[in-house]
């Protein structure tokens, strides 16, 4: 009983000293090492994350430059055509010369900012974009200006649109466009903006009136009094006064022509000064002391 009392005794002080000694220090080694644990799981984690985006930017840098290289170099997207769309005035041979596409470069070497500012040189050209089509074709799409009227000059006359903007010369009696006159600029080139009142006043004239007016329309006079007057292929004059209520006066201007052209007669001139107020002085073939 002493040997067992001893014994255990001796097994309880032992476990006693453990818990008060070893055995803490064995806890805490423990939770050091699996905190480590822990803590490495995430560690090892993220390194292999950041291993495997190197080798997805690697791979898709590889990726570019192969598909950049094929691109590049072959033979399906080279130039075979080149289209053009949205001229009228101007030739497809002259816009194709001042595009100035290579049939056979790659289609993804062209320069299409280079190629629009050289269309744009072109006066009659107004907007224009050019766009691939892949394969092999180029599609140069164009907005043009619309010439409005004739403006004289030293060596016969020049067009000009809406804008004022010097197209290119030309020769008189063009149909559709009548000669503005009592206007004086200074003329520089081709695409050069021309700057004066008075041929504002004239365009804006022109371009609202109604097509069927203009169709008819020789001359259209701007006065220094800034007073419209029109003249017509059939000799017509008529007086628009003030470039006011245009819209108005030009759908009476027709009226009266029809009439005028019913009748046949013979007139000095159409007083549409006032819109709502149209008059027409007729010529007196009357000789005196008839």
């Amino acid at each position: 009983m002493k040997l067992i009392g001893r014994f255990t005794f001796s097994f309880k002080f032992s476990y006693g000293q453990l818990s008060s000694g070893w055995y803490n220090y064995l806890w805490g080694k423990l939770f050091e090492i699996c905190g480590v644990m822990v803590l490495a799981g995430p560690f090892k984690s993220r390194m292999r994350q950041k291993r495997w985006n190197v080798m997805e930017s690697v791979f898709f840098v590889i990726i570019v430059f192969v598909s950049g290289f094929i691109l590049l170099n072959s033979p399906v997207f080279e130039v075979r055509e080149v289209l053009v769309r949205g001229n009228y005035f101007l030739s497809e041979e002259k816009i194709l010369a001042v595009a100035d596409i290579s049939i056979g470069v790659n289609i993804f070497k062209l320069k299409i900012t280079d190629i629009t500012s050289n269309l744009k040189q072109l006066p009659m050209i107004k907007e224009t974009q050019v766009a691939r089509s892949l394969p092999s074709s180029v599609v140069i799409t164009v907005v043009e200006r619309v010439p409005l009227g004739l403006l004289p000059a030293k060596e016969g006359f020049i067009n000009v649109d809406e804008d004022g903007v010097y197209l290119a010369r030309a020769g008189a009696g063009t149909p559709g466009l009548p000669v503005i006159t009592g206007v004086e600029v200074d003329l520089a080139g081709p695409g050069q903006v021309l700057e004066s009142e008075k041929l504002r006043t004239a365009l804006d004239v022109i371009k609202e009136l109604p097509a069927g007016a203009t169709a008819n329309l020789t001359e259209i006079h701007v006065g220094e009094d800034g007073l419209i007057n029109i003249y017509t292929t059939e000799g017509y004059q008529c007086r628009f006064g003030l470039p006011q209520e245009i819209q108005e006066k030009g759908k009476i201007f027709q009226q009266v022509l029809l009439e005028l052209r019913k009748q046949g007669a013979k007139i000095n001139y159409i007083d549409l000064s006032y819109a709502g107020q149209p008059v027409v002085y007729y010529k007196n073939f009357a000789k005196a002391g008839d």
